[in-house]
């Protein structure tokens, strides 16, 4: 074979392999994030508060799937492959409404003149006045009660209550799929939610915009469409599925510090693997990281410190 020949053969490869999109190990979604970004700004467009979907997160981190979206009119379609349990992957398609969407993440958000950023990853009061924080901190999804450890922050049941419909989607659909094979166990649940909120990539949300702070946190709605998501809003979507799949009594938010830094995880009673748990109410709570796919099988083992729980309570 000439040298010529070589060469186009060559040339026709390259080609192929470009336009087919094929990957070796994970999946590359660069492409799609131009994407993602007109997808959460078109289904935020009616949204009252201020909020930048445009920074870049920081850890970005991919796992060889994403989230598509489609846009049609005022509705977006969303499109998320991930592995279900074992070999088997199912294909997640939820339509979302951008009045209806902008709705919801309009009921999140503290206002600047009670809580703000410090630092790239820390926030503070920014208030002594007591009665001033308490009039103007405790709504849409934050809390204050004093000045002490643990007396101001994220209200999560507040957060999973405002993304219930979501979650609720997910989980019949996990049930649906589950039932499909045959697999619908106490622990298939567990394990197919958590493998669903593992494999949205990981980034570290920063929304703040004018006025209006965040706390790093983004809503499921927001995980999904922009294709991210960290600790505590993964752990929060992972505790707001489970509730529809699960007891709220076997869930509860864990607040903990890793290598200094803070974290959020998700603890789950029922379930019983090596790993760290944590006793609350007279149950043991398997500690599990939703942040990147570790399967329930091997979970970490004496690497949450400082834990707080807190609990999850009944929707509706």
């Amino acid at each position: 074979m000439s040298e010529l020949y070589i060469y186009l053969l060559i040339l026709i490869v390259a080609v192929v392999i470009l336009n087919s999109n094929l990957s070796f190990g994970a999946k590359p979604i660069t492409k799609n994030q131009t994407n993602n970004l007109s997808v959460i700004e078109h289904l935020t467009q009616f949204a009252t508060k201020q909020k930048n979907y445009r920074r870049t997160p920081r850890n970005f981190a991919s796992f060889g799937y994403a989230v598509h979206g489609r846009i049609v009119e005022e509705d977006v379609f969303l499109e998320y492959k991930f592995p279900l349990i074992g070999s088997k992957e199912s294909q997640f398609t939820i339509k979302l409404n951008a009045k209806t969407t902008s709705s919801t993440v309009s009921q999140f958000g503290c206002k600047t003149s009670c809580f703000a950023r410090e630092s790239e990853s820390t926030y503070k009061l920014q208030s002594n006045d007591h009665d001033f924080l308490a009039k103007n901190m405790n709504c849409d999804g934050f809390y204050f009660f004093g000045f002490g450890k643990n007396g101001y922050g994220i209200n999560y049941n507040e957060v999973i209550g405002l993304s219930d419909e979501i979650n609720y989607s997910v989980a019949r659909f996990i049930e649906s799929e589950l039932q499909k094979l045959g697999k619908d166990t106490y622990e298939n649940r567990v394990r197919a939610a958590l493998h669903f909120v593992q494999f949205i990539p990981y980034g570290v949300p920063d929304f703040d915009e004018g006025e209006d702070a965040y706390f790093g946190l983004a809503l499921p709605h927001e995980s999904l469409a922009i294709s991210y998501s960290d600790c505590d809003s993964k752990s929060t979507m992972f505790a707001g599925i489970l509730h529809h799949l699960i007891s709220e009594q076997n869930i509860v938010l864990v607040d903990c510090i890793i290598e200094g830094q803070g974290h959020m995880i998700t603890g789950v009673a029922g379930v019983y693997f090596p790993g760290q748990y944590v006793t609350h109410q007279g149950k043991d709570f398997l500690l599990i990281e939703t942040t990147t796919p570790i399967t329930l099988e091997n979970q970490p083992s004496n690497r949450f410190q400082d834990i707080s729980v807190i609990s999850i309570k009944q929707q509706g």
